[in-house]
């Protein structure tokens, strides 16, 4: 007589129960994630891309309390401490130990021999700051104030990165100066990403002659010259004309020539997705352009143009730094990092007094964090990525 073998169901188990999948929950977790929920998974797992995060936000939060992080007012001079070399902060002394770094000013003794200027601690003297203390006055949301985070005792210098030709701190300068240089930097890419964006989706989608027409006008802008065209049109900018309308100006003229390579990106971009599958079922029940751009085309292409944000503002940074170092860019009385390096054109300064360089380090900071952030939200937006 035949035996017959039963074989138990594929997923049973041999007493007829389920076998238990250890993968399902991860697996039916995943598969409810939304897009947003899955990009952040993967951008958390790039550790590079986290800490350049964390830096810009540091940096966007330095900008926007800038006058009650800083010590002193952006025009404050110290006619006694002029290029006061910086300030060693200590937190032991007498007293023991300090939560809040205290100073010793610095008396100048000029060689003799070589004339250069010797600083020499005064120990007799101690320089403190006062917690939420009360300082120079400044305006934040239309109230006047005059608390800061750590003030200075008026009689006593406390210049931790040293002061300028005119006695000005500079530690509290290039606090300052953030808030100008990343409002450039964020007004240019605000107004070159909306008018790339919108050229190139309706170049892509239309086609045409519209098409025609505007890649003829974007290869124009991207056949122009950009240092060269820029120079000519600040010269035509008359010198007795306001900082602030300088500054727009010249966000203005950065806008009017950083959208053209974004433009031919996004165009690319709506050529591949007007041949989609869900776009062509749109267009053949009767949906409007209008609706097919905003619903289908625009979330479609916004990932690449977040990217494109993201490591356009560093150039931006680096752009309006080397204007204002040569003098061209932002005027005092207003304050940001490339006009606080015009100082060390002068190589007489430089040699002397290299303190004048630290806007460099946050420069630094700058570029790479956001190059950082770019490269990490890129690949975390990346659809092929694990």
């Amino acid at each position: 007589m035949a035996v017959t073998e039963t074989r138990a169901p594929v997923g049973a188990a041999a007493d007829g129960g389920l076998l238990a999948d250890a993968a399902a929950p991860e697996r039916a977790a995943r598969q409810s994630e939304t897009y947003l929920r899955l990009v952040w998974r993967r951008f958390r797992r790039n550790k590079v891309g986290m800490a350049g995060g964390v830096i810009v936000v540091l940096l966007v939060a330095v900008a926007i309390f800038a006058n009650f992080l800083a010590p002193y007012g952006p025009v404050e001079r110290d006619s006694l401490n002029i290029w006061s070399k910086p300030q060693v902060p200590h937190f032991f002394g007498a007293g023991g130990f300090s939560v809040i770094p205290y100073t010793h000013p610095y008396t100048v003794e000029l060689d003799m021999q070589t004339f250069q200027a010797t600083y020499i601690e005064d120990e007799s003297r101690v320089c403190r700051v006062t917690f939420l203390g009360e300082g120079w006055r400044y305006s934040f949301l239309g109230f006047e104030t005059s608390r800061h985070l750590f003030a200075p005792d008026p009689q006593c210098p406390y210049h931790l990165l040293g002061s300028d030709g005119l006695g000005r701190d500079v530690l509290s300068r290039m606090v300052i100066g953030s808030r100008l240089t990343l409002i450039m930097a964020g007004l240019v890419v605000a107004i070159s990403v909306s008018i790339g964006t919108i050229i190139g989706i309706v170049s892509g989608y239309y086609g045409g002659r519209v098409d025609h027409w505007l890649q003829r006008a974007t290869e124009l802008v991207l056949a122009l010259p950009e240092l060269p065209f820029f120079l000519a049109l600040v010269a035509i900018i008359p010198p007795n004309t306001d900082p602030t309308t300088v500054f727009f100006t010249l966000a203005g003229i950065l806008s009017a020539l950083k959208w053209a390579q974004l433009s031919r990106e996004v165009r690319g971009k709506t050529l591949a997705l007007s041949s989609a599958d869900y776009v062509i079922a749109a267009e053949a029940v009767g949906a409007r352009a209008p609706r097919i751009v905003l619903r289908h085309i625009l979330p479609n292409v916004m990932s690449h143009v977040v990217v494109a944000t993201t490591l356009m503002v560093p150039q931006i940074i680096l752009i309006e730094t080397f204007f204002s170092f040569v003098g061209i860019g932002v005027q005092p009385p207003l304050v940001s990092w490339g006009l606080l390096l015009n100082a060390g054109k002068d190589l007489q300064n430089l040699g002397s007094f290299p303190w004048v360089l630290t806007p460099v380090l946050a420069i630094l900071a700058a570029v790479l964090s956001f190059n950082m952030f770019g490269d990490g939200l890129r690949d975390a937006i990346d659809p092929y990525a694990d």
